[in-house]
């Protein structure tokens, strides 16, 4: 079968936050039920999912905030297991409101594949300062993004029918940063196209099928391979056809504003 190497997947290891924002890509504010992903699920899910794929560029860990998980320590452990199919960079993605602990930290030294992005809020983050230095300090890979060198939020919340054709949604998608960069997500179990077809699947506010993701619990490896080879070659998914996307000219906001 023809090897499967995939850009970029990042994995929900929580749905919840230590903030409420309104533009948040991920929806997390909008989930009904929220819960984090345990141990035992974070090693049932990364076995098939390396075990689907032959490489991944880029593998990142995020959320909601993944510093709310308990089991966040375990989970990073357990993904290092799988370094040698991780090409380039295993990236943790943290708010700025947790303090990194010392047995985080003593994780995240212990392999030079990761990078720890601090995402600086302003006064949201009351701890990104320290976790910059922290990292510093320890000598680990990170980037500090505050408004002066973040690229500004869209707003993806309308859902909304947008392209009736094919046609319409081939081209959408071409011009749509998220799609053409493949960045998958794995939340509950299920490898998405992005977060905005994982949050409009699982919450089922558009019409979809089996066909647009991969259940990486229920179906058997060859099943998730095939399908998996069937996404990569898609020009667009139906989640495209009710979506704005990351297009040049998309409006952009400024980060991190909360909901009331």
């Amino acid at each position: 079968m023809e090897k499967i190497h995939l850009l970029s997947t990042s994995v929900m290891v929580t749905e919840y936050c230590s903030l409420k924002c309104k533009l948040c890509l991920a929806y997390v504010p909008y989930y009904k039920e929220k819960s984090h992903m345990s141990l035992d699920m974070a090693k049932l899910i990364f076995k098939n999912y390396f075990d689907t794929i032959d490489s991944v560029d880029k593998f990142s860990v995020t959320g909601g905030e993944p510093l709310i998980n308990p089991q966040i320590d375990e989970i990073l452990m357990e993904l290092l297991k799988y370094e040698n199919k991780i090409n380039n960079e295993i990236i943790l993605i943290t708010n700025g409101t947790i303090l990194l602990s010392k047995e985080t930290l003593q994780i995240l030294k212990s392999n030079s594949k990761i990078k720890v992005i601090v995402n600086n809020y302003g006064k949201l983050s009351i701890h990104a300062y320290e976790n910059r230095d922290l990292l510093k300090k320890n000598g680990i890979n990170n980037i500090f993004y505050t408004e002066d060198n973040r690229y500004g939020w869209i707003d993806c919340r309308d859902h909304s029918l947008k392209y009736t054709s094919l046609q319409q949604r081939e081209e959408q998608a071409a011009q749509c940063a998220f799609f053409k960069g493949k960045k998958y997500v794995i939340n509950r179990g299920i490898l998405y196209t992005c977060t905005r077809a994982a949050y409009r699947i699982q919450e089922e506010i558009i019409p979809y099928s089996s066909n647009d993701y991969i259940d990486l619990i229920n179906e058997e490896m060859e099943t998730r391979k095939v399908k998996l080879l069937k996404l990569l070659k898609l020009k667009s998914t139906i989640s495209c056809a009710y979506c704005g996307g990351l297009k040049a000219d998309t409006p952009k906001y400024k980060a991190a504003e909360q909901l009331e």
